[in-house]
């Protein structure tokens, strides 16, 4: 699994996550999660895949990055 993140300015949000959704349909890649962090000015996205190939052209289409370690939603739950 691979998580690619991607940071999006305030100017181009709803622009931005629309064209994510056509592409990831366009290509029919499914990811497992897809979370979102509000900061200024923007949201930076990071976007689990089960296929690594599908990370690296997600990020490489939306000039993201991959990240290092392995990132799991199950991190920002809190009881």
């Amino acid at each position: 699994m691979q998580t690619a993140e991607v940071c999006i300015p305030d100017d181009n949000l709803v622009g931005r996550l629309t064209d994510m959704r056509v592409w990831l349909d366009e290509h029919h890649y499914q990811p497992s999660t897809f979370t979102y962090f509000f900061f200024h000015p923007g949201m930076m996205i990071r976007v689990l895949f089960k296929i690594d190939d599908e990370a690296k052209a997600f990020a490489q289409e939306f000039g993201g990055s991959l990240l290092d370690t392995p990132w799991e939603a199950d991190q920002l739950v809190t009881a």
